[in-house]
């Protein structure tokens, strides 16, 4: 018996393979890698920041945890930065200190055992973009390196039926970009990326506080609100919640605590969701009657900016999809590139039609 047209693999082999793949979600704020083990994923999480040199950038001295801690506190001669910006990679030096962090917490014993990585991208990155960033991973180490759209390796890790002709969407709400993903036959038939994310958010609620308190906060602080009282405007009622930050007082530059409540965040929020409910129309007038019926039964939202209170109740009352919030909306990217390096063939065309069956 034939296997994809090979020999069929034994235990062993199976085994081994598992043993030897990661899937990448390579993030503009975390980067997320999945080990298959067994029937699970060992996970981990990296912030995408480095620190490096100032008068040379390529020069990396920390990577992940301890290049995060140093944003904004830094002495002069080191910086620390993200090497991705809206999705794309800016550093390409940087972007492999990353990889080679991420691909060495992932393989947890030598980077000789990582055969076949699948790293998942924004959609709409271009040709040269996924070059560079399957090069980066054969320079890392890899000796397979696939790059897909995080659209679709989503839609895989938060088990969609990719294979049904019906239609399946997933929207994936990311810190630098957003990407809405239509996937039928296990391939993309239409694809809408936003180069905005939950990073926008942020970078809105530091000018907001600053506008209505005359306080400035860091982009951490602002963050750490969002998560905490995240909302977005809608007609269902949310009773506003509340939580502090504390920031430098524009006035006598002295530490001063602030009051954030939900409405603060809404409102900072309010550009991205009007912009993504724009490209979530720009999707369904394109879309044929036919895909219709499956993406209103199966749209499902991941990305960490997915879990701001009201954004499926917002969704639902402006374009009339009923969409499900992934349970493990940070990781299922990276599960699903996980899958994929585990079975390569597993988005060709032969194999998809074979899961159909």
């Amino acid at each position: 018996m034939h296997l994809f047209g090979k020999p069929e693999e034994n235990e062993d082999d199976k085994k081994q393979a598992l043993t030897n793949t990661l899937g990448i979600d390579l993030g503009t704020l975390n980067t997320v890698v999945a080990k298959p083990s067994g029937d699970k994923f060992e996970l981990y999480k990296i912030p995408s920041v480095v620190a490096v040199k100032k008068e040379d950038p390529s020069y990396v001295l920390a990577v992940g945890e301890d290049a995060k801690a140093m944003l904004g506190r830094t002495p002069e001669d080191i910086i620390a930065v993200r090497p991705l910006r809206m999705g794309v990679i800016e550093s390409i030096a940087q972007a492999k200190a990353l990889l080679v962090n991420a691909m060495e917490q992932g393989s947890g014993e030598s980077m000789e055992r990582i055969d076949r990585i699948v790293i998942g991208i924004p959609g709409d990155a271009s040709e040269v973009e996924k070059k560079a960033v399957a090069e980066i991973g054969e320079d890392a180490g890899a000796s397979f390196v696939l790059v897909i759209s995080e659209g679709l390796a989503a839609a895989i890790g938060a088990g969609l039926p990719i294979a049904d002709a019906d239609g399946t969407m997933v929207v994936d709400l990311g810190a630098g970009s957003s990407d809405i993903v239509v996937i039928s036959l296990g391939g993309i038939t239409d694809i809408e990326t936003i180069r905005h994310g939950g990073d926008n958010i942020d970078e809105n609620i530091v000018s907001k506080v600053k506008e209505l308190f005359n306080v400035e906060i860091g982009i951490h602080e602002a963050e750490k609100a969002k998560i905490e009282v995240g909302m977005v405007h809608s007609q269902v009622e949310m009773k506003p919640t509340i939580t502090h930050a504390i920031g430098k007082s524009m006035k006598t530059n002295k530490p001063e605590k602030v009051e954030i409540d939900s409405n603060l965040i809404a409102d900072a929020a309010e550009p991205l969701v009007v912009e993504l409910i724009e490209a979530l129309s720009n999707v369904l007038k394109r879309m044929s009657p036919e895909l219709i019926s499956g993406i209103y039964n199966r749209t499902i939202v991941v990305g960490g900016t997915g879990q701001l209170k009201g954004l499926k109740e917002r969704i639902f009352e402006e374009v009339g999809v009923p969409v499900d919030i992934s349970d493990d909306p940070m990781t299922v990217v990276a599960k699903g590139a996980a899958i994929v390096a585990a079975e390569p063939r597993a988005l060709e065309p032969e194999v998809r039609l074979k899961a159909m069956k």
